[in-house]
């Protein structure tokens, strides 16, 4: 707010507000003529004197320099100007109508969303605007999409296009907007008006730059802010899964973006189903936290944590991973138990398959002794282990009718197996039959090494295809059970060797299942295996590879709704597809030696190979910064930092300084007049 001069040079003449004043200060004539005697007193005549040189009329002499200090004044051009102006629209014939359409914009206040009115705000302009204006339409969250065609001058057209504008999951980036809005113009001057609700701490403070250039090629941006009253949001800003009781626990968080105190009912609904309901207090603009215990048995994939909130339902859900909670499938016959834990023939396969005590690991193995054999369930189990088993006939044809079912039995060695009952009891799914122990070194001696896998590599030898190797390199094995040659290739397969050819670990497919055969013990009676760092990823990829699921069976990628999400695959020659919350296949492509796809709204995605299991479980979730539904900045203040004439109220106060000006002049003439006729008076009496 203040005073400008237009013409700052007329203010060079003010030198002649000098002149009413040397007018009146002149030497002035004597009103009355009196003869006196030339001896009259000097100081008679010295006060005389000075009464002569005192200024009169002072009343007309200040309407004269008021009358002449507005003449100035309105020749200079003075302007009074104040802030609060709003550009006007429509003036040029070219308008851009950009309308947000981010997650933020869900938000519900008085009854609809702010979508809602922005798209009815939109409309009202549309309708306004002079007739054969061009209209561009372009509406955006995280990228900018242009929805009218070049040369749009039919105001129906336009506004059913703003009626299309969906709400999308996506974050808000207005400079990708504007800078859609600018292409639009093509250098020609235009208005652009903006529908958003400038949102987040980063929303304009990242569209200043395009704001300037946009001003700067003659066109003025008009912000129609819609905004909540107040702005308030309740939102699930984290869930993790970690260490706990039980079978673990789920750490969430949720965060107040409102002025008020919200106590929030919350649930936690894990990947079988299961949900688990809490409620959570939370201060105004701050969070909370609460941790949820995860029952013993869960299944693994991606779990959901949602909280009641009417305001903004896009950010109520946060997705997170959740690997295989307890509900063992696998079991471990253990054929020597030992008088201690660390003697049992199965303590080292144990710790190698829930190496987290089976909260993390998504196995937790039930350990039977041979009695409990019987037990297998082929409903619950999908592979069972029998470790230096003396006599497995009593469950034999159990055990056959599981692996044909679709089941996998792994066998280890020992001191207590005897071939002939083997042979006997698996005559029909071995690789071959078992002959006899044989010893490979001397006593005291490190024994033979594991050979260099062959090329090329056995799947499930994968993981172990580069640095691997060196590890596999240094387990050294003094005894093995050989078996009778036996074909390579159809069902049959050796998938590791000692040094010298003598089969490690061989592989048999029997209709739907498996049969494994280590030829070796799984604890350190014959071999130091379970003492190298590859026992236990061999332990769980073997486990994997046989269709059971463990911690590390499906890998596990983070995302967000509207950002590309890459997802490294081992195997890019399979025929992929990414499956999305609601069962649909989501399009993909395959690019730079990986699978790459964006998704569209939050929830669990699947990667996964044709009727086959879940390769990569990808958890989705909204854009962080679209939850903070407060105001950090203005667009109106951006432009009008750059171009503070467009947001300017104005008056010239020349026409009324020269008003002012003509009234002074008759006013002092007036008073010259009446002060000339009182003179006259006064001298006739």
């Amino acid at each position: 707010m203040g005073l400008t001069v237009a013409a700052p040079l007329a203010l060079l003449a003010s030198f002649l507000l000098v002149l009413p004043v040397l007018a009146h200060l002149s030497r002035q004539v004597p009103r009355d003529r009196v003869p006196f005697g030339a001896m009259l007193l000097l100081e008679r005549v010295v006060r005389r004197l000075r009464r002569r040189r005192r200024v009169k009329d002072r009343a007309l002499l200040a309407l004269r320099l008021l009358a002449l200090l507005a003449f100035l004044l309105a020749a200079a051009g003075l302007r009074w100007t104040w802030n609060g102006a709003t550009p006007t629209f429509g003036g040029t014939g070219e308008v851009v109508l950009v309308i947000d359409r981010s997650m933020s914009m869900g938000l519900v206040d008085s009854g609809s969303t702010l979508l809602q009115r922005a798209r009815a705000d939109a409309t009202e302009v549309i309708r306004s605007l002079p007739s054969g204006t061009r209209t561009h339409v372009v509406a955006f969250d995280d990228a900018a999409s242009v929805l009218s065609p070049p040369g749009l001058a039919d105001p129906d057209v336009a506004a059913t296009l703003v009626a299309t504008i969906e709400q999308t999951g996506g974050a808000s980036d207005l400079q990708a907007a504007l800078v859609a809005a600018r292409r639009q113009l093509e250098g020609r001057p235009g208005e652009v008006i903006v529908f958003t609700d400038e949102a987040g701490p980063r929303l304009v403070a990242d569209a200043e730059g395009e704001i300037a250039r946009l001003v700067a090629s003659g066109s003025a941006l008009m912000p129609r802010p819609l905004h909540a009253d107040p702005p308030r949001n309740l939102a699930v800003t984290d869930a993790e899964y970690g260490d706990g009781v039980e079978g673990g626990q789920v750490r969430l968080r949720v965060t107040n973006f409102g002025p008020a105190a919200v106590e929030a009912r919350c649930a936690v609904t894990l990947p079988d189903g299961q949900k688990i309901s809490v409620f959570v207090d939370v201060p105004p603009e701050g969070e909370a936290e609460e941790r949820i215990t995860v029952p013993r048995e869960a299944a693994g994939g991606v779990g959901e944590a949602r909280c009641e909130d009417p305001d903004l339902p896009g950010d109520d859900a946060r997705y997170f991973h959740l690997p295989r909670v307890g509900a063992s499938r696998v079991l471990l016959v253990d054929g020597d138990p030992g008088d201690t834990p660390i003697r049992s023939e199965v303590y080292f396969l144990e710790r190698a398959l829930a190496p987290w005590g089976g909260a993390r690991g998504g196995v937790r193995p039930e350990v039977v002794s041979t009695l409990g054999a019987q037990a297998i369930d082929p409903e619950r189990h999908r592979v069972v282990f029998l470790a230096n088993v003396a006599d497995p006939r009593p469950y034999g044809p159990r055990l056959t009718d599981f692996v044909r079912r679709g089941g996998a039995l792994v066998l280890a060695m020992g001191d207590n197996l005897t071939p002939e009952r083997y042979n006997a009891a698996f005559s029909s799914i071995l690789p071959a039959q078992f002959r006899r122990a044989r010893a490979l070194a001397a006593a005291g001696e490190e024994g033979v090494p594991l050979a260099p896998p062959m090329d090329p590599v056995h799947g499930l030898l994968e993981p172990f295809s580069r640095g691997g190797r060196a590890s596999l390199a240094r387990v050294r094995t003094r005894k093995v059970m050989t078996l009778d040659p036996y074909d390579e290739g159809g069902d049959v397969s050796t998938i590791l060797s000692f040094e010298g050819g003598v089969p490690a670990l061989i592989e048999r497919r029997v209709g739907k299942g498996r049969v494994m055969v280590w030829t070796a013990t799984m604890d350190l009676g014959w071999t130091n295996l379970p003492l190298q760092t590859s026992f236990v990823p061999m332990i769980q990829r073997i486990v994997t590879w046989l269709g059971a699921e463990t911690g590390d069976q499906a890998s596990r990628v983070d995302g967000v709704v509207g950002a590309p999400v890459r997802v490294a695959l081992p195997d890019l020659a399979l025929d992929l597809q990414v499956v999305g919350p609601n069962g649909d296949v989501v399009r993909s492509r395959v690019e730079d030696g990986a699978l790459w796809f964006t998704p569209p709204a939050p929830g669990a995605y699947q990667v996964q190979p044709d009727s086959a299991p879940t390769a990569v479980w990808v958890a989705v979730n909204t854009p962080a910064q679209e939850s903070d539904v407060r105001r950090y900045g203005s667009l109106a203040a951006a432009e009008a930092a750059v171009a503070p004439h467009l947001f300017e109220r104005h008056v010239e106060l020349g026409p009324w300084l020269l008003l002012v000006c003509v009234g002074l002049l008759v006013a002092q003439a007036v008073l010259a007049v009446r002060s000339a006729q009182t003179v006259a008076a006064e001298h006739e009496a």
